[in-house]
C-alpha cells in the first residue's frame, strides 16, 4: 500500500476520532425528524410533505453551520456543496433522508425517534441511523475533512440530500432539471466495495372492487418495499371460539376480541438470511389462514383466496413473470404491504426485476398476471435496472479504494439493490455497510426498514478514510 495513503488514513482516523461526540450528536439530531415521505406534489412548500421539508431545512441548516455552500432546489432536496469550481463540475455523493415507517411500537427497544447510543458507544438506535441518514452525515464529515484539512479539489464535491428515496425517487428528476449533473458519484446506500447491478424495479398498486362480507380491516406492511413482523385482520360476525377453533392447526397466528369482531394476527417466520424462499412472511401466514380457515364471508373471500395464493410466489413462477437473466437474477416477488379503505382491500406488490432481463417483456407480464386478479391496476411504477462495466476504470478504482482503505482483500462486488444509483448518470451504489458488521440480533431486527434499527459508529468513522480516498482518487480520474 502507498505510504501515503497510509499517512492519510492515520490522520482521517485521529480527526474522526477527535470528532466522534459531534458525529453522533450530528446522527441524532436527523434522526429525530419522521420524515416518512409522502406525494404532496401540488404544495410547492413541501411536496414531500411536512415532515420531509422540516428535514431537508434541518439538513441544509446543519450543513452550513459547518461553513457549507447550501441549495435547495424548490424543496425537492438540497445539497451543501465545497469547492469553488468555476463550471460548478463536482463529484456527487447522494444519500436520502426519508424513511420508512417506524411500525409496531411494542416491537422496539429503543424509541425509534428518540436516539439512544448503547453503553459501549457503538451502537446508536433509531429509525433512519442505517437507512440512510448517518451515511449522509458521514458523507458530510467527509467533506468537513477536507475542507478543516485545507484540501482543494478540482471538482467541487456536493453532497445531495435526497427525500423520496422510499417511494419512487422522484426527487432525483427534479434534482437533474435544477442542478448540473455531478461528473461521476457515490451512493452510500449499500454495502462495499461495490454494487455493479441493481433490478429493476415495478410497484403495482391494487385496487379490489368494495367488498361484502364480514372482513372489517386488514393490514400487513410497513411499506411496499418493507415487510412487517406481524399482520393482522379484523372479522365480525364470527365469535372468539369459532375464530380459535378455526385457527388451531395454524402455526403462529393468534385471535383475540377487539372493537368491531375478531382481530387474527400472524407472525412471520425468521429467516436465517435476506432470501424468503421457504418462509412466510406475516402477509402470507395471514392471508392463508383466513383462507384456509373459511373464516372470510362474501366478496372478501375471493380476494382473500386470491391473495393467499400468491403472497408466498416470492419467485413470481405461480403469477406467470418469473426471470432468471443476467447476473442479479432472479426476479423476486413480494406482496409486503395490505391495507383496507373505503371498503376496498389494497395491495402493492414490490418486483424486482434481473438488470438483463427484457423490460418491457417482464412489464407486460405482470400486468397481465393482474387482469386475471380480483383486483383493478390503479397506477404502476417503474424504476429501471443499471449494469456497470466490471472492467471500468472507475469500478476498477473504487474497488481498489474500498478494500485497501478498509483491510479486506478479498470483498466480492455486489450485484443488487436499491439506489439512487439507477436515477443520476455515472453514480455508483458505494458503502457505507462494511463487510463483517455485527449483527446484534441477526436478520430478526436491527437493520434497515427493520425495529430497533441501528448504526455502527466505529465503522461509519472509518467509511470517512474511504470516502475521503475515494474523493481524491476521482477527483484525479475526472480532472478535466
Amino acid at each position: 500500500m502507498n505510504k501515503d495513503w497510509t499517512r492519510l488514513y492515520a490522520d482521517v482516523d485521529e480527526w474522526a476520532q477527535a470528532h466522534r461526540d459531534e458525529f453522533v450528536a450530528d446522527i441524532s439530531r436527523v434522526c429525530r425528524i419522521r420524515s416518512v415521505s409522502v406525494m404532496n406534489k401540488q404544495d410547492p412548500e413541501q411536496p414531500f410533505g411536512e415532515a420531509c421539508r422540516k428535514m431537508l431545512d434541518e439538513a441544509l441548516e446543519l450543513s452550513a453551520s459547518y461553513g457549507f455552500e447550501t441549495r435547495n432546489y424548490d424543496n425537492f432536496c438540497g445539497s451543501a456543496l465545497y469547492g469553488d469550481n468555476k463550471n460548478n463540475d463536482s463529484i456527487g455523493i447522494f444519500s436520502h433522508f426519508d424513511i420508512v415507517p417506524e411500525g409496531d411500537l411494542s416491537l422496539w427497544t429503543h424509541p425509534p425517534f428518540e436516539p439512544t447510543l448503547s453503553e459501549d458507544g457503538k451502537y446508536l438506535f433509531a429509525r433512519g441511523t442505517a437507512d440512510n441518514k448517518s451515511c449522509g452525515i458521514m458523507g458530510l464529515y467527509a467533506m468537513r475533512y477536507l475542507k478543516e484539512k485545507g484540501i482543494r479539489l478540482k471538482n467541487n464535491v456536493m453532497l445531495v440530500f435526497g427525500l423520496n428515496e422510499e417511494l419512487n425517487m422522484e426527487d432525483m428528476p427534479e434534482f437533474l432539471l435544477r442542478e448540473k449533473c455531478p461528473k461521476v458519484s457515490l451512493v452510500p446506500d449499500a454495502k462495499y466495495p461495490i454494487t455493479l447491478a441493481e433490478k429493476g424495479i415495478t410497484e403495482s398498486f391494487l385496487v379490489s372492487e368494495p367488498v361484502t362480507g364480514n372482513l372489517r380491516d386488514i393490514w400487513a406492511g410497513l411499506a411496499s418495499n418493507a415487510g412487517s413482523p406481524t399482520a393482522w385482520a379484523v372479522l365480525d360476525g364470527v365469535r372468539l371460539t369459532e375464530a380459535k377453533q378455526a385457527l388451531a392447526d395454524f402455526e403462529k397466528v393468534t385471535a383475540e376480541e377487539t372493537d368491531g369482531g375478531v382481530r387474527i394476527t400472524a407472525e412471520k417466520d425468521q429467516p436465517k438470511n435476506r432470501n424468503p424462499i421457504g418462509t412466510l412472511t406475516s402477509a402470507a401466514r395471514l392471508t392463508k389462514a383466513l383462507s384456509q380457515s373459511g373464516l372470510v364471508t362474501g366478496s372478501g373471500k375471493a380476494v382473500i383466496d386470491w391473495l393467499a395464493q400468491y403472497t408466498d410466489d416470492y419467485l413470481g413462477e405461480k403469477l406467470g413473470f418469473a426471470s432468471q437473466e443476467g447476473p442479479n437474477g432472479p426476479l423476486r416477488c413480494n406482496f409486503n404491504l395490505i391495507r383496507m379503505a373505503d371498503g376496498r382491500v389494497r395491495t402493492n406488490p414490490d418486483i424486482r426485476y434481473p438488470s438483463q432481463a427484457d423490460m418491457n417483456e417482464v412489464i407486460g407480464k405482470i400486468k397481465a398476471a393482474w387482469e386475471q386478479s380480483p383486483f383493478t391496476l390503479a397506477d404502476f411504477t417503474n424504476l429501471e435496472s443499471y449494469c456497470h462495466d466490471p472492467e471500468s476504470p472507475t469500478v476498477q478504482k473504487l474497488i481498489q479504494v474500498a478494500c485497501e482503505a478498509l483491510g479486506q482483500p478479498e470483498i466480492e462486488p455486489l450485484i443488487d439493490g436499491g439506489s439512487y444509483a439507477r436515477k443520476i448518470p455515472n453514480a455508483y451504489a458505494y458503502g457505507a455497510t462494511v463487510p463483517g458488521r455485527v449483527r446484534l440480533f441477526g436478520f430478526a431486527k436491527g437493520g434497515a426498514h427493520q425495529p430497533d434499527e441501528y448504526c455502527d459508529i466505529p465503522n461509519l468513522l472509518l467509511n470517512i478514510r474511504v470516502f475521503v480516498r475515494a474523493l481524491l482518487e476521482l477527483d484525479e480520474l475526472y480532472a478535466d
